[in-house]
């Protein structure tokens, strides 16, 4: 505003007065736009600042036509950031939920709303200015309209197109006011919700797991060294053998949504004290007994079976098997010193035959068919299970990834091998083993800090001898380990089936009739035998699992921890579709600067933009007051509004319709002031 006084003082200093002119328009009044019959003194020539003093102001002061029109452009480019920023910061996570209902997509497009309207208003003001310069060579008059409609509408603009080909800055305007059409759209489409997992921080998964067995109450002191497994184990004992595979056997993660995830090292995520089984064929050493007027096939440890009615179709009973040791493996020895209960099942199947054929199937049973026989012997004993799990879609997946072998710790109980102590425990040391974070194995085992409250124990792996941290240790009691060996030997694996033909497919096993579930429909086999041993052993896992205890505390149960996940809908962002707001902001900008540059240069047309002033003063014909003299310069905009402010005017209808200039006279000025002022002084007042 400085310099536009330091301008209108510049020309009070040049321009004369002239006594028909009265006062110039350059002036706070404007003598010749009030009508007066009070003479002044002035020179009779009147001056006005040289073309090149005013070529020289408007240079230096053209930017101060466009404070909107750079303001917009910036907010326009500040806006498309933001929209980058706030769609990355949510790509590829939840769908945020905002209050009163606003979510991304509504900020998105209160966002492009906004920038739409910040960029078409600098691109409206060029396309305006634009017209001015467009008629520096004849055209015809309606393409002042074209080029007012073309900065006001989408219509406009597609008209100006074809009225106007050659204005570059026109054109280019005109495409961007058509094309920000597609910026609502455009942002919208940069938005895709997909299905997606994510983590749930306030809760967490669990599965159960054990350190140490038994769990307090689990067993019950029934006699001198004997104990007994509480009546739940024996359920799932039994369980174990008919229904193996049901919910009462499964283990029930804590997980809400359904999907979980456990951190894994080595591709183990928690491991576990269990029982694990271990399976021989013994078919071969099966041989045929004449026993009156009865064939039976018998073992060398004396079981047998009968293919006459109602005689012993199955056999099942706790072994042993040093008859056996010949066919052991070297796995199978190895387990020798830790099993719990080696059981044999000696049955007959029609597995083996081949279409009746007698090759296969050489023994007539009592329903006068062909059958074969089969002989299964598995040792159950104590180990560590290391799984992998997780659960998706509310089904929980565990693997197991490796076992190990719990052996007695002749070191901890300070007894040699083969020697009994009440006291001894079957333990695991678990190699690496994390402890505050930090992993330990055999190698650095003695490094683990001895902090206050944690035990260690000696234990000896693989001929070395170890002082372990509790922590590390997975055991299982004695005193356990033979109520598991009293219950499974005298009651649940000793027993006897017989056939009848009036039983169709069924063996009847009297008390003991889950044994039945074994002999399999007369479909038994080493492999389904085998199977049902392992899923024996996986039900009392299991069960083990959710009643063993914490290695320090038998009233604590220990779970492995993992990471709720939760189907939802993520946000992502396809930054693709920000290319067309991206680019007709960039081109805002660029149109923006060619304008200035073009103001900067051509000095001789002032900056009018879209306002209708310069068609009143400047209109057709030399009979306007500012073409009488054509030394006067062409007023800026600026100057314009400040003579535009101090006129007053009306539309005239009728024959002569028109602006009618109805600006007071200067007496009329004087007589309301109720005093008498020259001109000067008026002018010095205002």
């Amino acid at each position: 505003m400085a310099s536009d006084e330091t301008s209108r003082r510049e020309y009070e200093s040049l321009g004369q007065q002239s006594p028909t002119q009265g006062i110039n328009a350059y002036e706070s009044i404007d003598s010749s736009l009030y009508p007066s019959d009070i003479k002044v003194d002035q020179e009779s020539s009147e001056q006005y600042p040289s073309p090149e003093i005013v070529a020289d102001a408007r240079r230096h002061h053209v930017f101060r036509f466009w404070p909107w029109e750079i303001g917009s452009v910036l907010v326009s480019f500040g806006l498309i950031a933001a929209t980058y920023s706030i769609l990355s910061r949510y790509n590829g996570q939840r769908v945020p939920e905002w209050p009163f209902s606003i979510n991304l997509n509504t900020l998105v497009a209160l966002i492009s709303t906004i920038m739409r309207a910040a960029m078409l208003v600098g691109v409206a003001e060029v396309i305006s200015q634009t017209k001015w310069s467009w008629f520096s060579r004849p055209r015809p008059l309606s393409h002042l309209q074209y080029f007012d409609e073309a900065s006001r509408s989408v219509s406009g603009s597609l008209s100006l197109l074809f009225v106007a080909p050659t204005s570059p800055l026109g054109i280019l305007g005109a495409l961007i006011t058509i094309l920000s059409l597609g910026i609502g759209p455009f942002t919208q489409q940069t938005i895709k919700t997909v299905e997606c997992i994510q983590t749930h921080d306030k809760v967490n998964a669990s599965l159960p797991l054990a350190h140490y067995v038994p769990g307090n109450g689990t067993i019950y002191r029934i006699g001198a060294g004997l104990y007994e497994v509480q009546v739940d184990m024996k359920g799932t004992m039994i369980n174990g053998i008919v229904n193996p595979t049901g919910n009462d056997s499964a283990i029930t993660p804590v997980c809400p949504t359904g999907n979980c995830t456990f951190t894994s090292h080595n591709g183990i995520t928690h491991s576990s004290m269990g029982l694990c089984s271990s399976c021989m064929d013994t078919t071969s050493f099966v041989s045929k007994l004449k026993a009156g007027f009865y064939d039976n096939y018998t073992l060398p440890n004396d079981m047998w079976v009968s293919p006459f009615s109602d005689e012993a179709y199955l056999n099942v009973a706790p072994d042993s098997l040093t008859w056996a040791s010949s066919a052991f493996t070297s796995d199978f020895a190895s387990l020798s010193a830790s099993t719990i209960i080696n059981i044999t099942v000696l049955s007959f199947t029609s597995a083996l035959c081949n279409g009746g054929g007698k090759l296969n199937c050489p023994v007539l049973d009592g329903s006068g068919g062909s059958t074969g026989f089969v002989a299964t012997s598995c040792s159950l004993y104590p180990c560590v299970k290391n799984y992998n799990a997780t659960m998706e879609r509310g089904v929980l997946s565990e693997k197991i990834v490796s076992t190990q072998l719990a052996p007695v710790n002749w070191i901890e109980a300070g007894v040699g091998p083969n020697e009994i102590n009440p006291y001894m425990n079957y333990t695991t040391l678990q190699s690496p083993c994390l402890i505050n974070g930090t992993w330990f194995d055999l190698s650095n085992i003695s490094n683990v800090p001895q902090d206050p409250g944690r035990q260690f124990t000696p234990i000896n792996v693989d001929g070395t001898n170890y002082t372990a941290p509790n922590e590390c240790l997975y055991k299982m009691e004695f005193p356990y380990l033979q109520a598991l060996y009293k219950f499974m030997g005298s009651d649940l694996f000793n027993g006897i089936c017989t056939y009848n033909a009036r039983q169709g497919q069924a063996i009847t096993c009297n008390d003991k009739w889950w044994l039945s579930s074994l002999y399999h429909n007369g479909e038994a086999s080493f492999d389904t035998l085998r199977t049902a041993f392992d899923q024996f052993s996986t039900a009392v896992t299991n069960k083990l699992r959710t009643t063993g205890s914490s290695i320090y505390d038998t009233n604590v149960h220990e779970v492995v921890e993992g990471v709720v996940n939760e189907v939802t809908v993520c946000t992502v962002f396809q930054w693709e579709w920000l290319l067309l707001p991206t680019i007709l902001v960039a081109a805002t900008a660029v149109v923006l600067i060619v304008m200035i540059l073009q103001n900067l240069r051509d000095h001789r047309q002032p900056v009018w933009k879209s306002s209708l002033l310069p068609l009143l003063y400047y209109g057709f014909g030399y009979e306007r007051p500012h073409h009488e003299d054509p030394s006067r310069p062409v007023m800026d905009l600026t100057e314009m509004n400040q003579t535009a402010s101090d006129t007053r005017a009306m539309f005239r209808n009728g024959d002569d319709a028109g602006f009618v200039n109805i600006t007071p006279s200067i007496n009329d000025i004087i007589r309301r002031r109720g005093r008498d002022v020259d001109v000067d002084s008026l002018i010095e007042d205002r």
